[in-house]
């Protein structure tokens, strides 16, 4: 009886437990993006900071397993990474440094400087995570499945089912 009171205290939630990892996502996602919005800039520290008061905050809840909010803050680090990476693509893609002022073209020179290090050092460490699995929660966007193609529309954060055309349960993001 020791033995299993041992195994199953590991399994405890902090209080009462059963929210909703779908809302704990969101929840999470607003408390770091207010975070970094104060920061005023976009770097790991910041990032790193404001996951871990949005942990906080879940684990003063009360209302969410240890194991959730550590599986929820990680799909977060895989989203925003992901979102940081497509934003630098795109930028990269689509700026036309002949239409712009010589003002702007020093200060937004500067900023990348500044900002492409950190966003390297970010997207470095994620690229092994941008695989998404059923059972995860993922964040709005399109995933495509790895099996057959198929395209899934999540339009908000919500658990990701198995491919409905072929039973794939690995996924990746399409753009």
């Amino acid at each position: 009886m020791t033995e299993q009171k041992g195994k199953n205290e590991s399994k405890e939630p902090k209080g009462e437990a059963g929210g909703n990892p779908a809302e704990l996502y969101e929840k999470m996602s607003n408390i770091l993006r207010d975070s970094v919005e104060r920061a005023g800039m976009i770097t790991e520290e910041a990032f790193e900071r404001g996951l871990r008061e949005a942990r906080d905050w879940a684990f003063k809840m009360k209302e969410f397993y240890r194991d959730d909010i550590g599986k929820v803050s990680e799909f977060i680090r895989r989203d925003w990474q992901e979102g940081i990476r497509q934003t630098r693509e795109h930028t990269r893609k689509h700026l036309d440094l002949d239409r712009l002022q010589a003002g702007f073209l020093d200060l937004l020179s500067r900023l990348a400087e500044a900002a492409g290090s950190q966003l390297e050092s970010l997207a470095g460490k994620i690229k092994e995570r941008l695989t998404y699995k059923t059972g995860e929660i993922a964040g709005a966007g399109t995933l495509e499945c790895r099996g057959c193609g198929q395209h899934l529309v999540v339009d908000k954060p919500t658990r990701i089912p198995p491919c409905p055309k072929c039973r794939s349960t690995i996924f990746e993001r399409s753009y």
